[in-house]
């Protein structure tokens, strides 16, 4: 044996383990099947892998996996096809990395967001709630299978797990079963109604809390200027805050979801979208409606040491004095097919270097806006990043990776349909 073995299991039926002395258990029967089947398939049992510390060194794991929008101090890149981990297909496979060296790989195995999808206005017919209650009876079904064989196969390699918690407020307090095996540490993490997940970490680097140290352990006046290093000023007079990391939503009800955790990770926490979800109880009917999204953002404030309002219109004067304290503002937003599809060309051609200042909105283009009133309409999350020289123009991020990225709106559009406003505050 090449490696020393740490794990009961072992201790008692080496001889009966695989070369790279990875426990039987964690492989399962053999006969994984995934809840989806029409997602995109890798035919290849990536258990032991996942567990090579030569592979965390240099990245160097098998699979179609592309890179996704970073974060400020780490890079992620998700398999585009799911193998086969512990037994099971999982929905989704990401690796977060400084990069160079693994710093973690989340195999999330079970993700309401992914398995019900988005569904405008969720379920509004009896069909379809008919459907959507078989929907939840078949997840749940499968979750409570899910975790009794990842329990069992880990327990079986690695003994008994202990438990853990992670996160202050109950919204956000996050519950584990930690098991150890060589130096690596294997964390399941069972969300309620909501996700099945296994983080794995190398040994010593598992995180202790949601919010990151370097902002924890910060005075308020250093928390302060950290913040307003991020502002820069351009030579035509245009504020923005730099640095916000742009993730992706997906097929999933989460513009929201995502909006907050883009905000809360260049603020300083760790939280994942998927736990940001299960915190606002998203009711597995393919829409936000019934989850408490406030309550959430109140409670990723709290984690934070800091404080959140929440206005019913966008205030010029407000949105500055965020943005030059370095604080993004999010906005919850009526929208319409055609003005978003504007706003993805002027972004396309921004990025392209070929952008040219938006025309004012006269009361005829204003009357064609969605109301902001209109309750029930299409809706959407934005994070409002900074302004132009002439503050006609609003600069935003959209939670769609690299095409949420360089987005402009004229101010009087996004006054016009913006119906609630987020300012976090020290």
């Amino acid at each position: 044996m090449k490696k020393t073995i740490l794990c009961s299991f072992l201790a008692v039926f080496a001889w009966e383990a695989p070369v790279q002395a990875i426990p039987n258990s964690f492989f399962g029967n053999g006969n994984a099947v995934p809840i989806i089947p029409a997602f995109p398939r890798f035919n290849s049992d990536l258990t032991e892998e996942f567990l090579d510390h030569g592979k965390w060194q240099n990245g160097g794991f098998s699979g179609p996996w592309r890179e996704e929008a970073s974060l400020p101090d780490l890079k992620v890149k998700r398999m585009t096809a799911n193998p086969i981990v512990m037994g099971e297909v999982p929905m989704s496979v990401v690796a977060y990395s400084d990069g160079s060296e693994t710093q973690e790989i989340a195999i999330h195995f079970l993700d309401a967001g992914l398995f019900f999808g988005y569904r405008f206005g969720g379920e509004q017919t009896e069909a379809e709630r008919e459907a959507g209650k078989a929907r939840r009876k078949q997840f749940s079904e499968h979750m409570e299978t899910l975790l009794e064989n990842l329990e069992e196969r880990l327990e079986d390699g690695c003994g008994r797990g202990v438990k853990g918690t992670l996160g202050r407020t109950p919204e956000l307090r996050t519950e584990f079963t930690e098991f150890a095996w060589e130096n690596f540490v294997l964390r399941l993490v069972e969300r309620e109604d909501h996700s099945v997940s296994l983080h794995i970490f190398q040994e010593g680097s598992e995180p202790r809390s949601l919010v990151d140290s370097n902002w924890a352990e910060a005075s308020r006046r250093d928390r302060q200027e950290r913040l307003e290093e991020a502002v820069i000023e351009e030579e035509d007079g245009s504020v923005r805050i730099v640095g916000v990391p742009v993730l992706t939503q997906g097929m999933t009800p989460y513009c929201g979801i995502h909006s907050l955790a883009m905000v809360s990770r260049y603020i300083g926490m760790k939280t994942s979208p998927e736990a940001l979800a299960a915190g606002a109880e998203f009711k597995n009917t393919g829409s936000a409606g019934g989850s408490d999204m406030v309550g959430l953002h109140r409670a990723v404030a709290t984690e934070l040491d800091m404080r959140v309002s929440i206005a019913p219109r966008l205030d010029r004067s407000r949105f500055e004095r965020s943005i030059r304290a370095g604080l993004p503002v999010i906005v919850w937003r009526r929208v319409s097919q055609q003005r978003e599809n504007f706003h993805a060309r002027v972004a396309e051609q921004s990025r392209q270097g070929k952008g040219s200042p938006l025309p004012e909105l006269g009361p005829e283009d204003l009357a064609l806006l969605p109301p902001r009133g209109a309750k029930g309409s299409p809706s959407h999350a934005s994070v409002l990043t900074g302004w132009s020289a002439d503050g006609g123009e609003i600069y935003y991020l959209e939670p769609w990776g690299k095409l949420g990225q360089g987005r402009r709106m004229r101010w009087e559009e996004l006054e016009a349909t913006a119906y609630a406003v987020f300012h976090f505050k020290l």
